[in-house]
């Protein structure tokens, strides 16, 4: 077996993501493919269009041949933790072959070179930092002109500043080199691919052919669009599932829709809203006098915004409050070299094959379901994880079930099995 790994959200699949998973299984020549995919809440802080399970199981219905999803603690946090968090669950399987993601540069040979630096640190480079930051640089721009007369100086690539600045700046690219980096400190044996992102910047919101971002659909969606106009620009089997869970009163999610109850956690811990990870630099204070006066979560957003805080830092940080992720549990977990655990989603018969290969080379607990595990395992960073997979599902669901509450039988993670498509 030659196996693939991609790190991937699938908010949700379209004909972008299905363009990336044939491409990368061209250019790797891979017979299998096994997806790390975040859960119910998403790197950018916000929660899931639809559920894991339905998500996942749209992937191997396109072609995807196993599901694992990313742990809640490494899904929704900076490029560099989730990255690493991804990395390091793919490393631990022993037996992935090769990664490829997409970036703006399509170049892997320039995101390798910068990674090699920043995780070297060589002394010429740390000089060239150190003189930046005296002279009142902030950090990203300080580090930026010290990569570029490193490169520079030791004729590494043949690149400009402009370049060099907007590669750093794209977000593809920023995650490429976090998994380059952490291929790297793990030493690992995975090779990385990338291919050029084509047609749709990342974050661009419009629709004008097949290939869209994900960004544009989720906006069309929380728009009242109907589900209709997503025929054009996902494949066919992502369509119908979504298709079929709204007409069964599964709506589309979105962050809005736990306003309140953030709200009322921030009153209810304001004394204390710095044990939540990312919650520094006074920006509790911020929050709680902001919650006040915003009749919405974007008026938060935009009450909290400044130069300091980007919105997506801020988006980050409120989802770390509405999850209750604490300073000291991140600090337990966010540089784990080896993730014990995989907890599956969805996969085929080419799964399955998978599946047996990575009993037999790995010494990862493979979950289906969490009914099956000791909580009481003496592992604190294995229970950690656990319990917080647990707890993002059962907030998402008090909002996803909301028109199906009679099936949320407790939670689900105790309940629902991986999808098994034939």
């Amino acid at each position: 077996m030659n196996i693939l790994g991609l790190v991937v959200e699938y908010n949700p699949f379209h004909n972008g993501h299905l363009y990336h998973l044939l491409k990368s299984k061209e250019i790797t020549n891979a017979t299998h493919t096994v997806a790390i995919m975040s859960g119910n809440f998403l790197q950018r802080g916000e929660p899931a269009l639809f559920d894991k399970h339905i998500r996942a199981c749209a992937a191997v219905k396109n072609g995807v041949d196993l599901v694992i999803e990313l742990p809640t603690l490494f899904a929704c946090q900076s490029a560099e933790i989730f990255s690493h968090g991804a990395i390091a669950t793919l490393n631990s399987l022993n037996c992935i072959n090769s990664i490829c993601f997409g970036s703006e540069i399509g170049d892997i040979d320039i995101l390798y070179t910068i990674s090699k630096i920043l995780v070297n640190e060589p002394d010429e480079f740390k000089v060239s930092l150190k003189k930046y930051l005296n002279e009142g640089l902030l950090f990203p721009t300080a580090r930026s002109n010290a990569l570029f007369d490193y490169i520079n100086n030791n004729n590494l690539l043949n690149i400009s500043k402009d370049d060099l600045l907007s590669i750093l700046n794209s977000s593809n690219n920023i995650l490429g080199i976090e998994y380059v980096k952490s291929l790297l400190k793990l030493k690992s044996n995975i090779v990385p691919f990338t291919i050029t992102r084509i047609n749709s910047e990342y974050n661009s919101e419009k629709i004008d052919n097949s290939i869209c971002s994900a960004t544009a659909i989720r906006k069309a969606l929380k728009n009242g669009n109907e589900i209709s106009f997503a025929s054009n620009v996902v494949p066919e089997p992502t369509y119908n599932i979504l298709k079929e869970k709204i007409n069964n009163n599964f709506n589309p999610i979105f962050d809005e829709m736990f306003f309140d109850t953030l709200s009322s956690i921030i009153l209810r811990d304001n004394n204390h809203l710095d044990r939540y990870f990312d919650v520094n630099e006074g920006i509790e204070n911020k929050i709680y006098q902001s919650i006040f006066t915003s009749k919405s979560l974007e008026e938060l957003h935009s009450s909290i915004k400044s130069k300091r805080y980007t919105l997506t830092k801020i988006k980050r940080t409120l989802n770390n409050i509405l999850l209750g992720i604490t300073k000291e549990d991140m600090n337990l977990v966010k540089n784990m070299d080896y993730i014990p655990y995989i907890r599956v989603l969805a996969f085929n018969n080419k799964g399955r094959e998978i599946l047996k290969s990575i009993k037999n080379s790995s010494e990862v607990n493979i979950i289906n379901k969490f009914s099956k595990v000791e909580f009481s395992m003496n592992d604190n960073k294995l229970k950690t994880l656990i319990d917080y997979d647990v707890k993002a599902s059962n907030i998402y669901n008090m909002v996803y079930y909301k028109n199906n509450r009679h099936l949320l039988k407790g939670p689900m993670d105790f309940y629902i099995s991986p999808t098994y498509i034939k």
